[in-house]
């Protein structure tokens, strides 16, 4: 039988592992999508589907008439592998893109080609 001393010092020693653990994956997380962004264009890029973005909704959007969605951890890149923020994804952008594995209507990764 465990003391109230011995209690109250495993309860912190839990404390401060879940606290350590949160840091860990909050600090990984945000380091995943940022060297994610930092990529290089894939050099499997070629092979990625290309259409033109038909329509947007509010959280989907269609490329030539077909409706996807941004998977969470989705990148958008431009044509110089700089990332960009969702909200560049207009009516009349052409694009290149990956679906999500697993997924059939899920944007993993794509290239928006922005007027100059």
């Amino acid at each position: 039988m465990k003391s109230k001393g011995q209690s109250s010092h495993s309860a912190l020693i839990l404390l401060k592992l879940i606290i350590f653990c949160s840091i860990i994956v909050f600090a990984g997380t945000g380091a995943l999508q940022e060297s994610r962004a930092d990529e290089p264009l894939p050099a499997a890029m070629a092979s990625y589907p290309k259409g033109t973005i038909t329509s947007v909704y509010e959280t989907t959007f269609q490329i030539d008439g077909r409706t996807f969605s941004l998977a969470p951890e989705a990148v958008l890149v431009d044509r110089h592998g700089d990332p960009l923020a969702p909200t560049t994804i207009r009516v009349d952008i052409d694009v290149t893109y990956r679906i999500q594995k697993g997924t059939t209507d899920k944007v993993d990764w794509m290239l928006l080609i922005l007027p100059e």
